[in-house]
């Protein structure tokens, strides 16, 4: 008997995966987005590429940046672009 449960289970972690959003407060602004990677393809966009896309509409200045390796060159990497979820936050002075 197959379970209707893991499609929906999988469908609600991808869909979890892939927000995006900024949260500002006194002045400071910090910018996420998140993303599923399986054998390289970002579901359901690059989430560096789409930070970027926000610092710029949201951040006057950029001061810091964090973002989860999406290498082919390193253990991390390579293991996280096989299966994994990956984020990129930026945070600076608000607009």
């Amino acid at each position: 008997m197959k379970s209707k449960f893991t499609p929906v289970a999988c469908l609600a972690a991808l869909a979890l995966a892939s927000c995006s959003g900024m949260r500002s407060a006194e002045g400071q602004a910090t910018v996420h987005a998140e993303s599923f990677r399986f054998f390289g393809i970002a579901i359901p966009h690059d989430d560096q590429a789409k930070a970027a896309q926000m610092a710029k509409e949201h951040l006057a200045s950029q001061d810091t940046s964090m973002s989860t390796p999406a290498d082919w060159t390193s253990f991390c990497g390579i293991l996280g672009n096989i299966m994994g979820f990956h984020s990129t936050a930026i945070s600076g002075k608000a607009k």
